[in-house]
């Protein structure tokens, strides 16, 4: 569905120029939000996120966002809602358009049984993505080439997921979701000022139980007793399996989990 006029269109119509500048240059950024009984999820916290993610790449994020993710969401029970909005080609202004699809069998089966995931440096120190805006920490663009190699090298080692670590030994975040660790019966999770992106879902999660923002390091996380990643379509999943070492789905995450998909039926 394009954003202008709010006219439904055919995955297979083409809806961007060949010289969109977030097609050659990846200047483009995106929000995905769970569709829960014919609404889109959160979307307040999606939508605030989405104009910061525009502001940073300069994008003049056009009116009318909240209003195409309700249209799109019309009428169905369970499903993925991605909100684009690429700068558009020189001199013509950018282009909104939302994409529809069924959540995929392996975010379900992620979700109920969690994930393997391994350890991968990010090659940056935590400090270096904050103090440096060009590298774009925290910003959910659409340039996810350095995310999906990410996770072609988990794969390539046998696990599902990864999680990035700093150079200088910190947690960061996972590819496609946000880290919280069970350490000593706290929650914790890294804070979005070392260059990660804010997490949606944490927020909706720090509402349901505490969960204390701060630096966590690679120790903590190797010696966690619960490993959660969040992410709005997926939910709460589990590590089950985090460098080789068992985990398995813990009462924490199972509780989490729960509840957070409890709080889409609201």
């Amino acid at each position: 569905m394009l954003l202008e006029g709010l006219r439904p269109v055919a995955a297979s119509e083409p809806v961007l120029r060949a010289d969109d500048l977030g097609v050659l240059r990846g200047e483009a950024v995106f929000e995905t939000l769970r569709i829960a009984g014919g609404r889109p999820a959160h979307l307040a916290a999606h939508l605030q996120r989405l104009v910061l993610s525009a502001a940073r790449l300069d994008i003049a994020l056009p009116a009318g966002f909240a209003e195409l993710a309700v249209a799109a969401s019309e009428g169905l029970d369970d499903g993925v809602l991605r909100l684009v909005c690429s700068k558009g080609a020189p001199g013509a202004g950018p282009v909104g358009f939302a994409v529809v699809t069924e959540v995929p069998a392996e975010t379900r089966q992620a979700r109920e049984h969690g994930v393997s995931a391994v350890t991968l440096t990010l090659g940056l120190s935590a400090a270096q993505r904050a103090e440096a805006p060009w590298l774009l920490g925290g910003v959910k663009s659409t340039s996810y080439a350095v995310n999906m190699a990410s996770l072609r090298a988990a794969a390539a080692a046998g696990a599902q997921d990864a999680i990035w670590l700093s150079s200088d030994g910190w947690v960061l975040e996972a590819p496609t979701a946000t880290v919280v660790v069970s350490v000593a019966g706290e929650l914790v999770s890294p804070p979005a000022s070392v260059g990660i992106l804010a997490g949606t879902t944490l927020a909706v999660v720090q509402e349901l139980v505490p969960v204390a923002v701060r630096p966590v390091s690679a120790a903590e996380l190797a010696g966690a007793d619960e490993v959660l990643l969040l992410s709005s379509v997926r939910g709460v999943a589990a590590v089950v399996e985090l460098d080789g070492r068992p985990l398995g789905l813990g009462p924490v995450g199972k509780d989490l989990r729960d509840r957070f998909e409890a709080t889409l039926l609201r």
